[in-house]
């Protein structure tokens, strides 16, 4: 159990909603932020304490008074909260056509209604090209915010119902990352792929979409292929029904044996789907840390695999 209780989580939870997506009375916000707290977004920087993070987020939304936000779901777990979280824009057609991207988030909770660590995740390219196409389409810094926009239909399937037991899919989330250990271990990726459905979906943020076991099997074996050093670790988990959220840093091994740790984080969101197979995989993350991650690891001495 948490030293706090989930009532009081989900209270504190509430009102920093209301403060961003609500009414986006971003010095209230930030208020909510301990002094000391710490903000790492991964494109725009990381910020330390109340004041910094203040600063940049009053300045930040200053300059985009028209972008409305919606929280598709989130999760409440001891002192941690997982959100999914909607950046959107105003259509300047007319026509009804959609400019948003999201980003999902981790929140720790520290007492007394405050916030002493947020994380979010993203691929800055989603942002850029939905940015690109609304310029180019004629939205202006003037045209009127929209407050009525969601989500973008048919961006992730539903999570299936009916929930399984807590027991069976925290059992099954751990034989998801022992598949994994096993996968790096012997080069074989076809056990961990077998554990999705025939039709399950896969969205990697850099690399795409996927539809079907066979293509994620086809996926995961070149991808790795390079890299068969890398190795999964686990930062925490959080489970809602047959919703999993977890964030797992991708790491390289020190090819100097000194400890220095090569690593970049990846918010990992998967559907149970029951017996024992997953129906969908969500990887959000920053591709440019995994860039700026393999080129540090590479100077440092680390090789690509020759593997064919």
């Amino acid at each position: 159990m948490g030293q706090f209780s989930k009532s009081e989580v989900e209270k504190a939870f509430m009102e920093y909603r209301r403060r961003g997506v609500e009414t986006h009375d971003w010095e209230k916000w930030a208020s909510l932020f301990t002094e000391d707290a710490e903000y790492i977004e991964h494109f725009l920087g990381e910020f330390r304490g109340r004041d910094a993070i203040r600063e940049w987020i009053v300045k930040t939304m200053a300059e985009y008074p028209f972008i409305s936000l919606w929280m598709d779901w989130w999760i409440i777990s001891e002192d941690r909260v997982a959100l999914y979280i909607w950046n959107n824009l105003p259509d300047p057609t007319g026509t009804g056509k959609r400019y948003g991207f999201p980003n999902s988030t981790v929140l720790r909770y520290a007492g007394n209604g405050q916030w002493d660590y947020e994380e979010d995740f993203y691929n800055p390219a989603d942002g850029e090209r939905v940015w690109a196409e609304w310029f180019n389409d004629g939205g202006r810094l003037t045209t009127e915010i929209d407050r009525s926009l969601r989500g973008v239909e048919g961006w992730a399937p539903p999570v299936p119902e009916p929930a399984c037991s807590r027991e069976e899919v925290e059992r099954e989330f751990f034989e998801y990352r022992r598949r994994g250990d096993v996968a790096v271990t012997t080069g074989d990726w076809d056990q961990w792929a077998d554990q999705f459905t025939v039709d399950a979906q896969y969205f990697e943020h850099h690399f795409g979409r996927f539809s079907g076991r066979e293509e994620i099997r086809s996926w995961i074996t070149e991808t790795m292929k390079p890299v068969p050093e890398m190795h999964f670790s686990l930062d925490h988990y959080m489970i809602d029904g047959n919703r999993v959220a977890a964030v797992i840093p991708n790491c390289l091994p020190d090819p100097r044996g000194q400890g220095e740790v090569f690593s970049f984080n990846v918010h990992v969101i998967l559907h149970y789907a029951g017996n024992g197979l997953w129906s969908y995989e969500e990887d959000i993350y920053n591709p440019r840390e995994a860039e700026e991650t393999i080129s540090a690891w590479i100077a440092a001495g680390g090789t690509f695999s020759q593997a064919k």
